[in-house]
């Protein structure tokens, strides 16, 4: 299953009208994907707009039409019509469908409200970014104000943004949604399932090209038991990785201590904390199985130059020595590393450290913003991807379905509730990628099965407890890494 962006799916139908389809034969196409999963009714209301999607719903009247269907198509008087919608009105008009242009007056509409089953929003689609008004608020006020129909949404609910699930107003409430190609981005919002009620996925009959779009794949359980490793009959601890962790400091020990006990629990070979002295010693406490070094920016690369895998940040601080030590190891280290926390605003002032340089960034959101300019009116998806594109690395950025791009392959992972919420989740999770790397993962392997395995790690705890804490979760590793393997 794929996921989409307002901009990543007008990018697919490009995609499809540059392999040679014409923008009528997608339309057809798409209302023979609708019309195969409509409810059977006698009555249909279908409401029409302007672009594409309105052109959607008059291919569908006439496809209902020639079933005998009783249909009745609502379009508001505008000259101002996609080529498409106007292709398919005159088709509606030709065929002998009933369409009435509406204007401010709603009582044609309501009077035959009182009599449909089902009315088909075909108002808007994914590219709306504003509020809707004049008479198609009227239209979706009116529908919204009775309830003796069912209301289906073609693609997405008209007023509904595609990017954030979040309700424009007016938006149209839908009993279903019959979306095509991907879900919309914005349907991963629990909120829009006021406004989109079931969806159900249908694909055209063309060619698939989700990747070739840059579409984000829904990463669940079956795609971790793909990428998972067994552990081999007489494999030893060198075999799963020697990693280091330049972690904490003596404000923040708790971020190397749980990023160390990470590591160690999802199965890295030999794990060395190497940070300050308090740190160092607080270690036995919490993971008797790493061993530790002191940190010296002297010696730092000698001290990492045998190691498969690098975790670097977590608890840093910011001080001149941390500033000296992420660009020394940026610069000289040539392993896989895992930046995060502190590294990743001290990474913010010099962002060539991480070009092309092996590098799996681990930012929540605010921590991103520091590194691109975004706001809330970006399309994140594509922000995103080309952040991973331009800089050659992995980003994951955390979140709800946290994202996973390395600028070609792009993840939303399946795995993570807000009972995570917590302070520390980070770290754990930081310490989890970093144990996977050293174990021969690729980056962008790495990152995505060490997201699901934390986020699958505290889903199970979810189911009891209001909220997950690191270190119960950090035990329940071993045991959900192996139930991906059995």
């Amino acid at each position: 299953m794929y996921i989409g962006s307002n901009q990543l799916l007008k990018h697919y139908d490009q995609t499809l009208i540059d392999n040679g389809y014409h923008i009528n034969e997608l339309v057809d196409f798409a209302s023979d994907a609708i019309l195969s999963s409509l409810p059977a009714y006698q009555h249909y209301t279908i409401l029409c707009g302007p672009g594409n999607n309105g052109a959607d719903g008059l291919s569908l009247s006439v496809k209902l039409f020639n079933q005998s269907k009783n249909v009745q198509v609502f379009i508001v008087d505008t000259p101002k019509r996609s080529s498409a919608c106007t292709y398919y009105l005159d088709e509606c008009i030709q065929s002998g469908v009933y369409v009435t242009a509406l204007n401010e007056d709603m009582t044609p509409l309501k009077d035959v409200l009182q009599n449909t089953e089902c009315v088909i929003d075909a108002l808007f689609g994914f590219g709306l970014n504003a509020s809707i008004k004049d008479q198609y608020a009227l239209m979706i006020n009116t529908v919204n104000t009775y309830s003796n129909y069912e209301v289906i949404g073609i693609d997405i609910p008209s007023g509904l943004d595609c990017n954030t699930g979040v309700a424009y107003h007016p938006a149209m409430v839908c009993n279903q949604t019959i979306t095509l190609t991907a879900l919309k981005n914005g349907f991963l919002n629990p909120e829009s399932i006021a406004y989109t009620g079931k969806v159900t996925l249908k694909q055209l009959t063309t060619p698939l090209f989700h990747q070739e779009a840059g579409l984000y794949q829904f990463y669940e359980e079956s795609d971790a038991k793909r990428v998972i490793k067994e552990r081999i009959f007489d494999g030893h601890k060198t075999l799963y990785g020697k990693v280091g962790m330049i972690t904490g400091c003596d404000q923040y020990k708790g971020a190397a201590l749980l990023s160390t006990k990470s590591a160690v629990y999802s199965g890295a070979g030999l794990v060395t904390l190497i940070s300050t002295l308090s740190v160092n010693l607080a270690l036995p406490s919490i993971c008797l199985e790493a061993t530790t070094k002191l940190r010296n920016q002297n010696t730092i690369i000698k001290d990492i130059e045998n190691d498969d895998a690098l975790l670097i940040g977590s608890g840093l601080g910011l001080d001149d020595d941390a500033y000296k030590i992420v660009s020394e190891v940026l610069t000289h280290a040539h392993m896989p590393k895992i930046v995060d926390g502190d590294a990743l605003t001290i990474v913010s002032s010099n962002m060539s450290l991480i070009k092309n340089n092996q590098c799996i960034l681990t930012p929540h959101m605010g921590e991103f913003k520091r590194l691109v300019n975004v706001n809330a009116s970006d399309d994140l998806l594509t922000v995103a991807s080309e952040f991973a594109k331009a800089y050659q690395c992995v980003l994951v950025l955390k979140g709800p379905y946290t994202i996973v791009t390395d600028g070609t392959i792009h993840y939303r992972i399946h795995a993570g509730n807000k009972a995570m919420s917590v302070a520390g989740m980070g770290d754990t999770l930081a310490g989890i990628i970093t144990a996977l790397s050293g174990q021969g993962y690729t980056n962008i392997e790495a990152a995505a099965l060490g997201v699901y395995i934390h986020g699958r790690c505290g889903d199970v705890l979810a189911k009891e407890h209001y909220s997950v804490i690191p270190t119960k979760l950090i035990d329940l590793i071993p045991k959900v890494m192996h139930n991906l393997i059995v």
